[in-house]
């Protein structure tokens, strides 16, 4: 493992390259209980499949390739249960640890998804037409308050406030309220890539040109560290921030 030190909030961190030389590591979630994290791949040229589910234990640095999911892109963790959820382009499975593949029937049927995130439920983005659902007791329904906005990612922080990203900025749907507010447009961050909040449930979000913490309250973002090409973001079962690039997966260490 390679390693360097960078500056976040003016604190000194060591950079380890917990997983190298993989194809552009994306759409990361973590299972905090067993610390490993979730994410998918570009599949290569040989494959059958445009994408790849991965599991990546972050204690040993193995690595589980998901078999039998169609197009394993987005992934989510419910961190009460420890229960796993993957998406494909046919519909939303759960994982099963000890066969490492996915059980079946499909939870959700027929859709192909482009994101999710767990908090108390399942919240999902179908690829067709960027929707934001909710699966609930086994039933699924749209987020009506959001419909027409073209989600491509989505997080509820500790706080119940929905954040969103589509290709016009970020925006805040607080808990209770039935219109979003703009957080910020494309012209301050550049390609948003992912939400994700903190073991605090703290929101904060990638971009192509770095990571940025999210304050609802002041409805302030700012970046704490400037990336050339970042891909994915989560926080480990002790907070350490773990994103990507194009070719590898990165733990951040306070020194």
């Amino acid at each position: 493992m390679s390693t360097n030190f960078l500056m976040v909030r003016k604190k000194a961190y060591k950079k380890q390259v917990v997983l190298a030389d993989v194809n552009i590591p994306y759409k990361f979630s973590i299972d905090r209980n067993r610390n490993k994290l979730i994410f998918c791949i570009n599949a290569d040229e040989f494959s059958d499949q445009s994408f790849q589910n991965i599991i990546l234990d972050l204690n040993t640095a193995s690595v589980k390739v998901v078999p039998s999911i169609s197009n394993g892109f987005a992934s989510a963790v419910d961190q009460t249960t420890g229960s796993v959820y993957l998406g494909g382009s046919d519909g939303i499975y759960k994982y099963n640890y000890q066969t490492h593949d996915i059980e079946k029937p499909a939870l959700v049927r027929g859709i192909d998804v482009f994101d999710m995130h767990f908090k108390d439920d399942l919240y999902f983005v179908d690829t067709t037409n960027l929707d934001l659902h909710v699966l609930r007791n086994n039933k699924q329904s749209i987020v009506p308050s959001v419909e027409e906005y073209g989600i491509h990612h989505c997080a509820i922080d500790g706080n119940d406030n929905l954040i969103l990203a589509n290709p016009t900025g970020l925006f805040l749907l607080p808990k209770g309220a039935k219109s979003l507010i703009r957080l910020s447009d494309n012209d301050n961050i550049e390609n948003i890539r992912g939400i994700t909040t903190d073991v605090h449930g703290d929101p904060y979000l990638i971009a192509q040109n770095g990571i940025y913490s999210i304050d609802h309250v002041n409805k302030q973002i700012e970046m704490i560290l400037s990336l050339e090409n970042g891909y994915a973001l989560a926080f480990d079962k002790d907070n350490n921030i773990i994103f990507s690039d194009e070719r590898s997966v990165v733990k951040l260490i306070q020194c």
